[in-house]
């Protein structure tokens, strides 16, 4: 009884180790070289589908959706997704069908490798998009995001080598139109 106590709690020992060990993972804030290269390494066929609610008070907060799907080279270690806004701002996040954990760190949601997959990966983020570089006026609002600001607006892997197709649906006061640098799908 003692022997098979003491594997039990030797197990449980590992186990504990190894979850605290995936979240002891490294997360400093901004965009780091070992990070960018990591996720050059894992990460590709990058896809942004966002959603912006942009309410005609400069004032309201600007509710926000965005679906990101990529193909994942190796799920063994957690995924950093920049996000520069706080904790507070993140409302879900579901990866790959399941409802996951929030798990924000120094500008970053970390997705945790137990919900990854090898191969085509889905993360879906309800939030409050960011401000910051939300250039807001009575009646427009414009944006622009150079490098290291789009991840104050909206969850992303904000860096240049991480090349992805973006689709944009903004829903608008009445009285406004959206402007674009690309053709407009309606």
């Amino acid at each position: 009884m003692w022997k098979l106590a003491k594997r039990l709690m030797t197990l449980s020992a590992a186990l504990i180790s190894a979850a605290c060990s995936e979240r002891m993972t490294d997360v400093d804030p901004g965009v780091s070289h070992a990070l960018a290269q990591s996720r050059v390494e894992r990460i590709s066929q990058l896809r942004y589908e966002l959603r912006f609610d942009i309410p005609s008070d400069e004032g309201a907060d600007v509710s926000a959706h965005a679906s990101i799907s990529f193909e994942l080279s190796n799920a063994r270690s957690p995924l950093q997704i920049d996000y520069a806004q706080p904790k507070s701002k993140v409302h879900s996040l579901i990866v790959n069908g399941a409802v996951a954990e929030i798990d924000w760190v120094n500008e970053h949601i970390v997705v945790s490798s137990d919900v990854l997959r090898r191969g085509r990966n889905h993360i879906e983020i309800a939030f409050t998009a960011g401000s910051g570089s939300l250039n807001r006026n009575p009646g427009f609002l414009y944006t622009l995001l150079v490098p290291d600001r789009a991840r104050t607006v909206f969850p992303l892997f904000d860096q240049p080598d991480l090349k992805a197709v973006y689709q944009l649906t903004l829903v608008l006061p009445a009285a406004w139109r959206a402007l674009a640098n690309t053709p407009v799908d309606t």
